[in-house]
């Protein structure tokens, strides 16, 4: 299975804890962001992929026209022939009646709102710029436009954050009946407004205890968890997503955009002007490449896979990658068995309750040496 991403960066604010690759007070660039889009796909002509996901930053602030011209590019370039999920990422604000219906109309299966919270302390506080009314219409919209497959973001860990709050803003979530959420821990990472500011988030406990409050509530509202972020209705998970679980191949396109091909990764220029001047000039793109051994390749993608509720099969993915797993890797998962934070089943390895809080942990020491 192979996955197509293409990031679209522009912004009209960004967020106090966005630490992702966009450009606020570009739209000038638009027009010419597609246009390198196009010269960059055409590196790429006749792949085929399954699954296509356009993320940002705000796809949705583009214009009518030029999301015409995106759609048309991908259908250029690539065959899209055995596409089933076509996800495009969206904020409340930058989405209308007629946007949504044109997008439904160019192909589009599946929508991800950023909600964030309906708290409107709280939405100020990250730098959002829509209100809970906003983020209500905006979904209701959606499901207006004919669209039966719709993710919400959801947000929590914020400082001083009560437990009230979060059982309200749970409520408010549900009563959209969504059929995907994904959940985001507030992190503050390098270089958000956050980080520069120091920002501290939640001390380890209360981390924990909301998320597992917000765990519990999602499954009395019939949402399943199939990730430690995602929970889905009977049949709407993610499977773009799941293919970079999984260990799947992907194409990145766009500035910053990662992609991965049977264990050789790259990822693109970081910075717009530097992007689009590449491409002005047919050069490629790709800032740095790297190959990983088999033995690097199973032990990401079986730490990836830990994060699906389903864990992995050890065995297969030793055949799959023609390798085994060391001594010193079998031995920390024995002990990490014992300690209940991995569970062993047959061949089926997954995280425990217990082990999800501390998966990243985990991670690093199974990394080979």
């Amino acid at each position: 299975m192979a996955g197509l991403y293409i990031h679209i960066p522009f912004c009209e604010r960004k967020c106090f804890y966005c630490s992702f690759v966009v450009s606020v007070g570009q739209a000038q660039r638009m027009d010419a962001y597609i246009n390198a889009l196009s010269r960059e796909a055409e590196f790429y002509r006749g792949q085929a992929f399954d699954t296509v996901f356009i993320g940002g930053g705000t796809p949705t602030l583009l214009a009518p026209k030029q999301l015409i011209s995106l759609f048309s590019i991908v259908r250029r370039y690539f065959d899209i022939s055995s596409v089933k999920e076509w996800t495009i990422e969206a904020n409340p604000e930058s989405v209308n009646g007629e946007k949504l219906s044109l997008l439904k109309n160019l192909g589009v299966t599946r929508l991800s709102l950023g909600v964030q919270s309906f708290n409107e302390k709280y939405l100020k506080y990250l730098g959002r710029i829509h209100g809970r009314d906003q983020a209500v219409a905006a979904y209701q919209a959606m499901r207006e436009a004919g669209f039966d497959n719709v993710n919400v973001d959801m947000m929590f860990g914020f400082p001083n954050q009560t437990l009230e709050e979060l059982e309200q803003d749970i409520q408010d979530f549900m009563a959209l009946n969504s059929d995907h959420m994904s959940l985001y821990e507030l992190t503050i990472e390098e270089p958000s407004r956050f980080f520069v500011k120091n920002v501290k988030g939640l001390d380890g406990p209360l981390r924990q205890k909301q998320y597992e409050i917000v765990l519990n509530r999602l499954q009395e509202y019939g949402f399943k968890q199939y990730e430690i972020s995602n929970f889905a209705q009977p049949g709407k998970q993610s499977a773009h997503n799941r293919n970079y679980w999984q260990g799947g191949d992907y194409l990145g396109l766009g500035v910053g955009a990662h992609s991965h091909t049977s264990g050789k990764r790259g990822w693109n220029v970081s910075r717009l002007a530097g992007y689009l001047q590449r491409l002005a000039q047919a050069q490629p793109v790709i800032e740095e490449e790297e190959t990983l051994t088999e033995s690097q390749r199973l032990a990401e993608t079986l730490l990836f896979g830990l994060r699906m509720n389903e864990g992995v099969d050890v065995p297969y993915l030793e055949k799959r990658f023609g390798c085994v797993l060391n001594d010193g890797q079998k031995e920390k998962i024995g002990v990490f068995v014992k300690e209940n934070l991995l569970v062993q089943q047959g061949a089926q390895l997954s995280v425990s309750a217990k082990g999800r809080f501390v998966l990243d942990e985990l991670s690093v020491q199974l990394m080979p040496s």
